[in-house]
């Protein structure tokens, strides 16, 4: 059986297309250069002999460039369609690739523990189902162990994407299929000029997102914050 696998569902960090909704906190490249390093935490968050495959949007020249940033991840490109189609393909991929253990992630998440994602991955020696839940009623982490596959897929379909009840829809789903989840602890996305100051409190000393924050955040650092 494969080594284990971490999904990053990411994107390329280009001005205009990522992390829009920061603004009027912080500008376009402000914004683009915070969630540079966002991903830069996401792809660091395997644990050990787990290795790292990253999802990201077709944009111009974008598998080329995080290729070469992430020399020891494989990207591939996400197919169009809901999040539920992204996840379907991830996972079917890993499957099919021989990988016993899965765990998706986004890259919205920069304050997340890695604790986290090692007990993910611990738990499904023996679960089928991991969840991750975010405070607003979403998942942060999905985890699966090959056994649950196929009958996972019906995990995504008709699920009630980006609503509030996205986990509770989940968790019953997963109950009716027979795959009780092992449930981390919940945690949450920053996507919003006000999810900046809980961030602020629970960076990681050292991380990417800690260094980006702290020169964003600069007086000094002309052209990057403000409206």
């Amino acid at each position: 059986m494969g080594r284990p696998r971490l999904i990053v569902f990411g994107r390329l960090p280009e001005p205009g297309h990522a992390k829009t909704r920061l603004s009027p906190g912080l500008t376009a490249a402000g914004s683009a250069e915070l969630y540079e390093a966002f991903l830069e935490d996401a792809m660091g968050l395997a644990p050990r002999g787990v290795e790292t495959q990253l999802w990201v949007p077709d944009r111009p020249r974008a598998v080329e460039r995080l290729g070469a940033r992430y020399p020891g991840a494989s990207v591939r490109l996400q197919p169009e369609g809901s999040l539920g189609d992204r996840l379907e393909m991830a996972f079917a991929c890993a499957f099919n690739e021989g990988v016993g253990r899965a765990v998706a992630v986004g890259s919205d998440h920069p304050t997340l523990p890695p604790d986290f994602i090692d007990a993910a991955f611990e738990a499904l020696r023996t679960a089928r189902l991991v969840l991750g839940p975010t405070r607003d009623g979403g998942y942060y982490a999905m985890g699966l162990s090959s056994p649950a596959w196929p009958a996972a897929q019906a995990l995504f379909a008709g699920a009630p994407w980006s609503e509030p009840d996205l986990c509770g829809w989940t968790r019953a789903r997963a109950v009716a299929l027979g795959l009780r989840p092992v449930e981390l602890p919940s945690w949450y996305d920053v996507d919003l000029p006000g999810d900046l100051a809980r961030m602020e409190g629970d960076l990681r000393q050292g991380s990417a997102t800690a260094r980006a924050w702290a020169r964003l955040r600069s007086p000094s650092a002309t052209g990057t914050r403000g409206p």
